[in-house]
């Protein structure tokens, strides 16, 4: 009856929401009664334990917990994968943002990487010109840094004192740091960073290969001439020093310069090394050297180097390939090792006692601190020069001299020693020594050797130069060899004959012995009575001393060909010569020399270079030009004429003077490379070793040094990470810098 009157009084949409709201409670009340029983929604197979379930979602929440979330890191942006898109969120340091893709992502190295190697990435990199843009103007901003660029020449002039000085490499472990610490306030000193690896790189692939690099682009633009040698530096290493000789278009005068040192017994090529160093395998790595370097080989003009068979054999060596290779090609040997064979060969026709005496008198002292004491009493009592005495060496071409020299400067002082010696210690040095001092004979001997030697000993020297004196060279000769024949020929025979002819071993135009010359104080010295007393040795004095005359005379002539027409020619072309109205009358054409010398003109230039030469004595040239007196700057300064009126006649000439007179230059090379490479640098490989003297002579180019080197543009731009290191075999790097004991 309540119910009834309950939902009379209502209205019919209260009575709807209310039944609604009743009929939920009842829904929710079924329903969890039904999860309370598992029996009723058991499904089939094995299903996981409450207890085990429980423990599996307590373990996962523990790890989520303990991962923890990594931040934006700055670093990252300098890694070439990453460089130049990735950035950090703005408002969430957790997140990380590609603007490249406009995406953002957790800030973790795996969730990079992968957006890195992602398709969608890689297209928007390549279709991104805002990239490039980016990149490029990253690249100029480092370039045009100042700072950057310092940093980079204090790097490369520290390492260019390392191979100027021959310090070893393992200083700049400690310079560096030092520097860093004297020099505190200095930015540059901060930011550097450099040890012995990296400055054996920069010598070894930054400062060599670029002055290797303009070197070549010279010798394509130029002629010029190569000499070679071969030796074995003190790790027992066979070397092939190659050196180039041309007019260098910067410094306006002929240069000698360093190209290339290489191994002539390389493991790494079995084959030549069966071979050994033939003059096959000489030459092709001679050539080689140059191809490597796309240097065009038809500019080699000339080829200078010892005498030995298989350099300058007529049949099989390095100068009778060069001949077929290079037709008209001019080969000469070595006027410097000429010489000293020459005098060399001469000596052996005296008493072998001198040189005995020489060196023993040498070995007395060498190795006692006692003696040599002793003997500068000696020294000071006599008013003498406290000098030590010498050691006649028989590779050094000026040593002999020397020794002879410092002897009889010594005479009185060693006479007083030796004697005083003998009597007290009676050593059989000693006595053998003092016997020599006192044989008026020995003191002859030296006399004539004083007299002598200079004339080989002047001439060897003024030939080691590098300047050019190829134009004086047959002039030289001919007045040496006439002034040696005069002292034992009779003069109408040297003066008439031509020198080609001359036979200087034929005795019936001797002249006898009394009128034979020896020098002054040998003539002084005769009138003694101590020589007077003993004709007999006097008589073989003189013919000893003419037999050393006679031997070098043919020495020299068997070593020198007289009647080469090209070296006899060449003095044309001396600016006093080649200036001359008179010269014209003899010469009024210089055909004769263009036609011997045929790889340095063409055919279409003779007649310029004729007119040229003609029309020569005949201008009015400036005062400057007339006084030079150097070949090779008188020619230059014709060559930069603003009228251009003898360019090609100067063109030939200073192609003429890039011959070569001598090998001085490649010995000089591996004196160098005795520096560079000691018994505690022994294991420095060949490559570190040419890469050094190209270094050296860089730096110390037109007088200069590592203070005033300047690193050229191209060098400041080398000095990257894939210049620096390349990838070599790590042996070689080994080699460099670990040293036996």
């Amino acid at each position: 009856m309540i119910y009834l009157v309950f939902f009379i009084v209502l209205d019919k949409n209260t009575i709807f929401y209310i039944f609604v709201g009743v009929a939920s409670l009842y829904f929710l009340f079924t329903m969890s009664d039904i999860e309370d029983t598992p029996e009723v929604f058991e499904e089939e197979g094995p299903s996981t334990p409450k207890k085990k379930r429980s423990l599996r979602n307590e373990l996962s929440k523990h790890e989520k917990e303990k991962h923890r979330k990594q931040k934006y890191r700055e670093e990252w942006e300098s890694n070439k994968e990453f460089k130049g898109w990735l950035k950090p969120e703005r408002d969430n340091p957790f997140k990380a943002k590609c603007i490249m893709c406009n995406v953002s992502f957790v800030s973790e190295l795996s969730c990079i990487k992968k957006h890195c190697n992602s398709s969608n990435h890689i297209k928007s990199l390549k279709s991104s010109s805002h990239f490039k843009n980016i990149m490029l103007n990253f690249q100029v901003m480092a370039k045009s840094n100042p700072l950057n660029n310092s940093v980079k020449t204090a790097e490369i002039k520290l390492s260019a004192l390392l191979a100027e000085h021959n310090v070893a490499f393992s200083l700049i472990n400690h310079l560096e740091p030092l520097l860093k610490e004297i020099f505190p306030d200095s930015k540059i000193c901060k930011e550097m960073k450099l040890k012995r690896t990296k400055a054996t790189n920069i010598i070894t692939n930054v400062i060599a290969p670029v002055e290797k690099e303009m070197l070549s682009l010279k010798l394509n633009k130029s002629k010029f001439s190569i000499m070679i040698d071969e030796s074995t530096d003190v790790a027992c290493i066979s070397t092939m020093c190659t050196v180039v000789r041309f007019f260098d278009t910067e410094s306006k005068i002929i240069v000698t310069r360093f190209w290339d040192l290489v191994q002539v017994f390389d493991v790494k090529e079995p084959e030549t090394v069966d071979k050994g160093a033939t003059s096959e395998n000489l030459f092709s790595k001679c050539i080689q050297s140059f191809e490597n370097h796309n240097v065009d080989v038809k500019n080699i003009v000339g080829f200078g180097s010892d005498g030995c068979s298989t350099m300058m054999g007529s049949k099989n060596s390095v100068s009778s390939r060069l001949k077929i290779t290079f037709p008209g090609i001019f080969v000469m040997k070595c006027i410097c090792h000429s010489l000293h064979l020459c005098c060399s060969e001469a000596c052996k026709s005296l008493p072998r006692r001198i040189e005995d005496f020489a060196r023993n008198v040498f070995n007395f002292f060498s190795h006692s601190s006692k003696r040599q004491s002793q003997y500068i009493e000696f020294q000071n009592f006599f008013n003498i020069s406290v000098h030590k005495l010498l050691h006649p060496s028989q590779t050094r071409w000026l040593s002999l001299f020397a020794v002879v020299q410092r002897i009889l400067e010594q005479w009185m002082a060693l006479h007083s020693y030796f004697n005083e010696k003998w009597f007290s210690e009676k050593l059989v040095a000693a006595e053998n020594i003092y016997t020599q001092l006192n044989d008026p004979f020995t003191k002859m001997y030296f006399f004539f050797l004083e007299w002598v030697l200079p004339k080989f000993s002047a001439l060897n020297q003024y030939f080691q130069t590098e300047q050019v004196v190829l134009n004086n060279l047959n002039e030289k000769m001919e007045l040496v060899y006439k002034e040696l024949l005069l002292c034992y020929m009779k003069r109408d025979y040297v003066l008439q004959t031509p020198l080609a002819t001359l036979n200087p071993a034929d005795q019936s135009k001797f002249m006898s012995p009394s009128e034979v010359y020896l020098g002054v104080k040998v003539l002084t010295h005769t009138k003694t009575p101590a020589i007077v007393q003993r004709p007999d040795l006097l008589k073989e004095f003189i013919s000893r001393c003419v037999d050393f005359l006679k031997v070098s005379c043919v020495q020299i002539k068997k070593r020198y060909d007289f009647s080469n027409p090209i070296l006899r020619l060449l003095n044309l072309l001396t600016p006093k010569v080649a200036l001359s109205s008179k010269t014209r009358i003899e010469y009024p054409s210089v055909l004769c020399l263009t036609q011997l010398l045929p790889r340095m003109v063409n055919q279409d230039q003779i007649q310029l270079i004729d007119d040229e030469w003609r029309t020569l004595p005949l201008v009015a040239l400036p005062e400057n030009i007339k006084l030079e007196n150097q070949p090779d700057k008188f020619w230059s300064l014709i060559l930069d004429l603003e009228s251009g009126q003898f360019k090609e006649l100067a063109t030939f000439a200073l192609n003429a003077f890039c011959l070569p007179h001598s090998n001085a230059s490649c010995e000089r090379v591996f004196s160098k490379i005795n520096c560079i490479k000691t018994k505690s640098r022994n294991r420095l490989i060949v490559k570190t070793v040419a890469s050094t003297v190209i270094a050296s002579e860089c730096i110390k180019k037109e007088n200069g040094n590592c203070i005033t080197f300047q690193p050229t543009k191209t060098m400041v731009d080398s000095m990257t990470s894939s210049t620096l290191y390349p990838t070599t075999n790590k042996t070689d790097t080994f080699e460099d810098f670990f040293l036996e004991d």
